[in-house]
């Protein structure tokens, strides 16, 4: 088990990345299962948290009881400094356990700029990068995810991947882990491998070899092994209804990007766009019911405490049965201010009275993805959406008070002209004086974001020859210059990295040695625009002579072999050519779910089923016309226009030691969500985002633990006082603790005003002399006026100490090092942090310690010699 010292969480960013112990992690025994299986996201924690796919394996194998599955995120480059010098493996989040020492360590391969994380972390665990070196005692590597339809430029670092939907294959491979381990490990690495051999969707690269021609052109994978598959189809859960999601979603303790619920309607999507390769690989459509969903949402609502949840899918909007599930969900969740969000919406499924209807509770922006300046482009695609679709979605948006637009483009798509990057802008402007013409006024804001268009395996257009990056870079100078509306704000990628990323999406395993090179070299976070070294990936090439052209820019034959063709999602390569040629007459392609079957062989080669519920219901408009008109929330009995009663409680509350490098701002979350969980009749402000009336006294520092921190609350209905203690305590995390609960009776100042002094014990490791600490604090206490010079990101400030201590610093010697009492006096103006207090000392008057080293307590805080809660 790995232990993090207080100086090395202190000394970097966001430190509750790495202490783990949210709300529903599992922490099991290892003495007491047969597997351990690692899951990463190798990307930083608040990426890695918000991947639905990677929780929903989390779940499936934690419900297990021989199984203990944890996870892992790449280190910030702060931490890996640290855990560098200081020679600290990288560990699981659940025990703090080394990564060598699993059974089992699966990395989700969302996008190919996050290969190079891949080897850092590797690399960080001590476990060798190249599959050949591992022995024994290593931890198998398994890939999955969105890239496994061409691993082959990184085949060489993996034991095995899972193709396609892997909630049901994990589990498979823990069991035949478990078996092998019982069967005493027979015939080592190997004999597991082969073992692996006998499940659907399992690629094990090392059974196979490449084969090129004199001209260096790819030819063939050649089988080393008798029972190796000549072709691996994905894994696919035929019934959606089967498969349990997420039924205990973790909770973290920071902000992350997607920080709610994700509920997820249906997989697939049968649209057809010929750029996506998610529409392919997911194929084909399979709802969930209804009933299954609402379920679903209670669930999870009540585990986790969200008030937000996202309704999840490749098109949200083209679930049959979004209607009727909003109305459901926004009668059931009604009076707990839970708002619900559509990450999906296509303009042509899009309906005002549903966006309308979902965003009673918190309304944000509307995002579109035209993809495309020009109908002809848009048709060349088979995006299958008009100018016309853009307006009306628009115009009913503006008329209902939106005035935020985004809009997503790509550039460099097959066949795009000057005249498609142009009617970019045109279109953005279209959108513009539309709102002035409705509104009479302009206010509205429209942003555009424009990808660089990168070829993906087992699309139409995987045999395209991706733009260089001059032209890319051309393209977006075009467009800028024809963007004069100041309403409009134009984001662009980085055509640098989207080129690399097109070298890898359709590279062999001959770009494995580059990819090590460039790590070797300092690559990694690459899809981070501040941390991508472009000059670092352009000098591997270099090196390991290796042509990028070959890879991205290359048009490639119809009938040459292709190195993913050993890993498919199931669709037929007579189809992506029919497609391909469609593209180019500018024909569009029917939604197979809605219309006739295109034929693409997925359904008969993987033996699964469109399962769609559209024939057994009205469209969604129907669905939502029934009951558009939201009803009115519970009203309070004093009647409109009357104050309401609420009934305010103040909390004694700890800090732990589990949650020290917790901020105030995500402690304060914390229980804002254990609110929610315990149920309590919470009341919320009025206005245009309401928010839970609950208020913290003086904020807490990094790194510091309390004893008696203090937050006030108020309630719409009256609950006894021994209830709301115990609900409320029920649903707090480790380290979170209910101490003392008091109904407040009249009004009483703000908590923040009543707040005048705080105590403080302060540990820091020491080994000098005592007699020199007391002549240190001594002199401190002595003098009249002690300067600290606080310096924060923005700003430089003196600080007199000395006129913030209430009492003297008393200091004495124990077994565990100097500890120190501070009485600090909190002013409407400011305070000094004991931190400071203890850095003046050593700095000021040679007290010999490391302040950075000094754990921190506030043992209480007052108002007028009294604790908080005793003023009630």
């Amino acid at each position: 088990m790995i232990r993090l010292d207080h100086e090395v969480l202190q000394n970097v960013l966001k430190p509750s990345r790495y202490t783990g112990g949210e709300w529903n992690a599992v922490k099991k025994d290892w003495d007491k299962v047969d597997c351990t299986f690692a899951l990463s996201l190798p990307d930083v924690y608040e990426v890695g948290m918000s991947n639905l796919g990677l929780a929903i394996l989390y779940d499936a194998l934690n419900r297990q009881k021989n199984v203990a599955a944890e996870r892992v995120y790449a280190p910030w480059t702060d931490m890996e400094k640290e855990m560098r010098e200081r020679k600290i493996p990288l560990f699981s989040l659940e025990t703090h356990t080394e990564l060598s020492a699993f059974d089992l360590w699966g990395f989700s391969l969302q996008y190919e700029m996050i290969y190079s994380n891949v080897l850092n972390m590797l690399d960080l665990a001590g476990v060798p990068l190249w599959a050949k070196d591992r022995d024994d005692t290593m931890p198998f590597i398994v890939g999955g995810g969105p890239c496994v339809y061409n691993v082959e430029p990184i085949a060489d670092f993996f034991d095995f991947f899972i193709v396609g939907e892997a909630e049901e294959a994990v589990v498979e491979i823990a069991n035949a882990m478990a078996a092998w381990k019982k069967d005493g490990r027979q015939g080592g690495r190997r004999g597991f491998l082969k073992r692996l051999l006998t499940l659907d969707g399992i690629y094990v690269p090392s059974f196979y070899e490449p084969q090129y021609d004199a001209a260096g052109n790819y030819l063939s994978l050649k089988a080393l092994e008798e029972k190796a598959k000549p072709l691996i189809f994905k894994r696919v859960c035929r019934d959606m209804d089967e498969v349990p999601s997420v039924e205990k979603p973790i909770v973290p303790f920071m902000d992350i990007v997607h920080n709610r619920i994700m509920l997820e309607l249906f997989r697939g999507c049968s649209r057809g766009c010929r750029f996506c390769q998610a529409g392919i690989c997911y194929r084909p459509a399979r709802e969930r019911t209804e009933k299954n969903l609402k379920a679903m949402a209670r669930s999870l609502v009540d585990k986790s405490g969200y008030d937000e949840m996202s309704l999840t899918s490749l098109s949200s909007a083209d679930y049959s049965c979004l209607g009727n599930l909003v109305n459901d969900l926004m009668e059931e969740f009604k009076n707990e201010k839970v708002s619900f969000s559509l990450p999906s919406l296509r303009i042509d499924s899009f309906s005002i009275e549903l966006a309308h209807k979902m965003q009673q509770v918190r309304k944000s922006g509307l995002t579109f993805a035209p993809e495309a300046g020009t109908q002809r482009l848009r048709d060349v695609i088979n995006k299958g959406v008009t100018e016309e679709n853009l307006m009306n979605a628009c115009g009913s948006a503006f008329r209902q008070g939106w005035k935020q637009v985004k809009l997503y483009f790509m550039m460099g798509l097959p066949t795009e002209t000057d005249e498609d990057i142009i009617g970019i802008a045109k279109l953005a402007k279209k959108v513009v004086d539309l709102y002035t013409e409705i509104k009479g006024r302009r206010g509205v804001k429209v942003t555009i974001s424009v990808a660089c268009f990168v070829p993906k395996p087992y699309t139409p257009f995987q045999w395209f020859g991706q733009l260089p990056i001059a032209e890319f870079e051309r393209r977006q100078q075009l467009l800028k210059e024809h963007i004069t509306d100041r309403a409009i704000t134009f984001n662009y990628h980085d055509a640098r990295l989207s080129v690399i990323e097109g070298v890898f999406a359709r590279g062999d395993r001959r770009l494995a040695k580059v990819l090590y090179q460039a790590w070797a070299d300092g690559a990694k976070f690459d899809g981070w625009s501040d941390l991508y070294q472009h000059d670092t990936w352009l000098e591997a090439f270099e090196k390991c002579g290796v042509d990028m052209k070959y890879y991205n820019e290359r048009q490639r034959d119809f009938n040459e072999p292709l190195p993913w063709d050993i890993t498919s999602p199931g669709v037929n390569k007579e189809f992506l050519l029919r497609e391909w040629k469609k593209a180019m007459e500018g024909a569009l392609t029917e939604d197979c779910r809605r219309g006739k079957c295109s034929a693409c062989g997925i359904c008969p080669n993987l033996g699964v089923h469109v399962i769609d519920y559209a024939k057994e219901n009205p469209t969604v408009a129907e669905q939502i016309a029934k009951v558009a008109a939201p009803k009115n929330p519970e009203k309070d009995p004093k009647g409109p226009g009357k104050p309401r009663t609420l009934y305010k409680y103040r909390a004694e509350i700890t800090k732990g030691e589990e949650l020290r490098y917790v901020s105030h701002l995500d402690y304060a979350n914390l229980f804002l969500r254990a609110f929610d969980r315990a149920k309590l009749p919470m009341a919320y402000s009025e206005g245009f985002n309401p928010h839970m009336k609950v208020a913290f006294a003086s904020a807490l520092s990094l790194g510091v633990t309390s004893e008696a921190e203090y937050m006030d609350f108020e309630l719409l209905k009256p609950v006894c006082q021994p209830e709301v203690f115990d609900r409320l305590n029920a649903q707090l995390p480790p380290g979170a603790k209910l101490k003392e609960l008091r109904e407040v009776h009249g009004k009483q100042p703000a908590l923040m005003a009543q707040a005048d002094e705080a105590r403080y014990t302060l540990l820091v490791p020491f080994d000098g002399d005592e007699a020199a600490a007391q002549r240190a604090v001594k002199a401190y206490n002595d003098a009249p006026e002690v300067i600290f010079h606080r310096v924060t990101p923005k700003k430089k400030r003196e600080i007199e100490t000395k006129q913030y201590m209430k009492k003297p610093v008393v200091a004495e010697v124990t077994n565990d090092g100097l500890k120190l009492a501070m009485d600090i006096v909190i002013t409407q103006s400011g305070s000094v942090k004991p931190v400071e207090v203890l850095r003046a000392i050593a700095e000021q008057f040679a007290l010999p310690v490391d302040a950075g080293q000094a754990l921190i307590t506030r043992n209480g805080l007052f108002g007028h010699g009294k604790r908080l809660i005793e003023l009630v």
